[in-house]
């Protein structure tokens, strides 16, 4: 098996403007060998630019980059050490599946049996050994995907980046493919950058997530710290579903929730601002029949999702409605029904907060 080692890479100070637009300012971010790091966030956070200036293809108006030792802040794309896979795959439309993975080793000017085996071994590791010999127009979607991914890997680059690979397939071969090609990742050891605006893409497939919104990095963490511990409320907004809630701090580490007193969470400091923001899960909620220890409430909405309930739960006190999910066998304890009286328990231990 031809394993390849990924290189590591350290962005330092990236800044980018267009004319009156900041499109990146100070990006710092070290990454390190065979992680697979997501850039995630909104269409024009600048997640795309970033990219284009790892790949050469756009130059960074300030800021160094360095891939492993060298500084290559100012080399042109074919001089650094990377494989590219874009949305549209680019493949070559004229070549064969075994041309196209050939292309970048011809170029490189190698025997042809080094080329032959290289090729061979990235068809099996692709499972298209028999579509050899087919054109990229005969295949489908993710097979051309496949393809692409497997012509950027076959100079064994230090680096893959890949820009929104999967964006164009539909949803099942996307999480098909999300596991292919990091069990490829994870088997080559290749460093890789994966550009996407879709969360569950990143979750699942992510070492670290680098959030970006409007040109800078809100939060890095694994997918775990990310979705767990959001660091500002368009981290919590942006990644899964959200109830936000405004609170007051009362004295001694109190919080003020509705009609309800709560313990302010450890990890909080309260500062000067006494006006709240918090963030919990819909999942964290909990639901209890009405003689229980809670927060008054009944059910203004309910949608079947297959694996949960979606429920709206309207609190005393509270201004805006929860979003509550409920496992299937506690909506069948509680006999769940549209205006329904019952209880909910905040979840002290799980809540985010943010200065209002």
């Amino acid at each position: 098996m031809h394993s390849q080692t990924g290189s590591r890479l350290q962005l330092q100070g990236i800044h980018k403007q267009f004319e009156h637009f900041s499109a990146l300012r100070d990006i710092n971010l070290d990454i390190q060998p065979g992680e697979l790091v997501c850039f995630l966030g909104p269409s024009g956070c600048g997640k795309t630019t970033l990219l284009r200036i790892i790949a050469g293809l756009e130059t960074q108006t300030a800021g160094r980059l360095l891939q492993g030792e060298n500084d290559i802040s100012n080399l042109p794309p074919r001089q650094r050490d990377f494989g590219i896979v874009f949305q549209s795959y680019a493949l070559f439309p004229n070549l064969s599946v075994h041309d196209n993975i050939a292309f970048g080793l011809r170029s490189q000017r190698l025997p042809k049996a080094k080329i032959q085996a290289r090729v061979d071994e990235l068809l099996d590791l692709i499972g298209l050994r028999e579509q050899a010999r087919k054109y990229p127009a005969q295949l489908s979607g993710g097979q051309q995907q496949r393809v692409a991914l497997a012509r950027a890997l076959a100079p064994a680059p230090g680096l893959l980046l890949l820009d929104e690979p999967l964006s164009a397939l539909d949803a099942r071969v996307r999480s098909h493919l999300r596991r292919e090609i990091r069990r490829l990742q994870q088997q080559l050891g290749v460093t890789t950058i994966l550009v996407t605006h879709d969360q569950e893409e990143a979750l699942t497939m992510a070492d670290r997530v680098v959030v970006m919104n409007h040109g800078v990095i809100e939060q890095v963490g694994t997918p775990q710290e990310i979705y767990r511990r959001p660091a500002s409320p368009f981290v919590a907004e942006f990644i899964g579903a959200m109830n936000f809630v405004e609170s007051e701090q009362v004295d001694f580490g109190k919080l003020r929730v509705g009609n309800q007193l709560l313990d302010l969470p450890a990890s909080f400091e309260p500062g000067d601002s006494a006006r709240l923001q918090l963030a919990f899960r819909p999942e964290e909620v909990q639901l209890l029949p009405c003689d229980a220890q809670g927060i008054p409430a009944f059910v203004e909405q309910l949608d079947f999702l297959g694996t949960f309930m979606r429920t709206r739960i309207r609190v005393d006190g509270l201004a805006t409605a929860l979003t509550v999910d409920v496992d299937p066998r506690t909506a069948r304890l509680l006999e769940l029904h549209l205006g329904q009286s019952l209880c909910v328990r905040l979840p002290t231990e799980h809540l985010s907060c943010f200065a209002a």
